[in-house]
């Protein structure tokens, strides 16, 4: 007991130690901490950030599956950017003009055909369109352009082909290129810093989720944090033109920016969040029209709005639409896994109102630099016995819509400059991403 003791604090002692030094190193050089060139911050509070994030960047596939044989696997790494590696490769290749569509009957053929061996599936978190499929890997496909997808399949033995596939129609799209090479491909299969995880999908209220047979490991890692002044976004959001003098008023744990032009900036102390809101019609020249425009251009158009904000957006990925609520969400994404918080650390909520009007929902925080966590992992019970324990708590089946895994944000016990990232299941239960443990709570 002496000895566990021992190491405890000697563990602990070498945390705070190792936190100290990169502090100091980071507040007497940034730059040697920096993230990459898309976004230049520093520790503490700043007063700007700046990105290059583009639509190419941001709608594209968030997840890898590998159908080998007859089993299936998510692929996920902290060290090769699958995704982008396997993009790379496909901007490379030139696809026909012209796509062809097929629909399958039923459910079962269709997951047949999306577990089909010796091939590999991007998967995005919700559906985007096959323009913005041209725009992401380089293509000039004119057919279908308005037409919705969210995966990608490319058969590793078939010549020439990949297929675009959507869950909810059942459709698939076949696109036919001149000439496609598959081998860097496989050699980036091989790598041996990529992890599997052996799932199977499953039919949760109509939407296909990933379920994992076994008990599984899931790394978890440790961020430094940046901090934004709130009042850069305060220049960017109300009175841009100078129009107006903004009030201030201070509630509890609450700052309240106003210019008396329906526009309000919302900050909590407590939780760093921003919640930004104009109830009128002075941005929109025409409210009517956007609110009428096809869903490719309402998705762009929500990400013009998003780079407007002037955030960091590294590793900010769309994420999914509420076509109830006409709200588009962003997240930061960790080795293909989300991070879901419900006070939207990492993550950007964009809602068009039906008076014309928007609303902003996101944070004061972003992450900057991975720092060692000690290669720690947690280890996730099997999905279906996640599943089960909500039924037996209670939960409805009828309203559990999606489970997967996700990182949960999770103050740093020794140093108030990191925080934690957590791996845990997240369920979407009657349309709110909520953590597994909270709701068997």
């Amino acid at each position: 007991m002496k000895i566990r003791n021992f190491l405890l604090h000697f563990g602990l002692t070498v945390t705070v130690i190792v936190s100290v030094v990169l502090t100091t190193i980071i507040l007497t050089n940034p730059a040697t901490f920096q993230r990459d060139s898309k976004t230049t911050t520093s520790p503490g509070e700043n007063d700007t950030t700046t990105s290059t994030r583009t639509v190419s960047d941001t709608f594209v596939p968030v997840q890898t599956i590998l159908n080998q044989d007859r089993e299936q696997y998510q692929l996920y790494s902290s060290k090769v950017n699958l995704v982008n590696s396997f993009r790379n490769e496909i901007r490379k290749w030139t696809a026909h003009k012209n796509i062809t569509k097929t629909t399958f009957k039923n459910e079962e053929e269709y997951v047949a055909f999306l577990e089909q061996k010796n091939a590999v599936v991007l998967n995005y978190s919700d559906s985007v369109t096959i323009k913005l499929f041209n725009q992401a890997f380089s293509q000039k496909i004119e057919k279908h352009q308005g037409a919705k997808y969210n995966r990608i399949l490319i058969p590793l033995k078939q010549k020439n082909v990949i297929y675009l596939l959507n869950d909810q129609t059942k459709g698939v799209y076949k696109v036919t290129f001149n000439k496609r090479n598959v081998k860097k491909i496989k050699t980036v299969l091989k790598n041996n810093e990529i992890k599997r995880l052996q799932m199977e999908h499953y039919l949760l209220d109509g939407h296909l989720a990933i379920f994992y047979l076994n008990s599984i490991q899931v790394p978890q890692y440790s961020y430094l944090i940046n901090k934004v002044n709130a009042s850069s976004f305060v220049t960017q959001l109300l009175d841009s033109n100078g129009g107006n003098s903004i009030s201030t008023k201070m509630q509890k744990n609450k700052v309240i920016y106003s210019d008396g032009a329906d526009n309000r900036m919302t900050v909590e102390e407590q939780t760093s969040q921003i919640k930004y809101a104009n109830y009128s019609n002075s941005d929109y020249s025409n409210s009517t029209a956007e609110r009428r425009e096809s869903f490719n251009d309402h998705l762009k158009t929500s990400f013009a709005k998003l780079n407007s904000i002037g955030a960091a957006l590294d590793d900010v990925y769309y994420s999914e639409y509420d076509q109830s609520n006409s709200t588009i969400v962003y997240r930061s994404y960790v080795s293909g896994f989300p991070i879901i918080n419900k006070h939207n650390y990492g993550a950007f909520k964009i809602q068009t109102m039906n008076s014309g009007g928007l609303k902003y929902d996101f944070s004061l925080l972003s992450l900057q630099v991975p720092v060692p966590s000690g290669g720690r992992t947690v280890t996730l019970p099997s999905t279906i016995t996640v599943y089960q324990n909500l039924i037996n708590a209670g939960y409805s089946a009828s309203k559990l819509k999606n489970i997967q895994v996700g990182y949960r944000w999770k103050k740093n016990s020794a140093s108030s400059l990191i925080i934690d990232l957590v791996p845990t299941y997240f369920v979407n239960y009657a349309g709110k991403w909520t953590d597994y443990s909270e709701l068997l709570k």
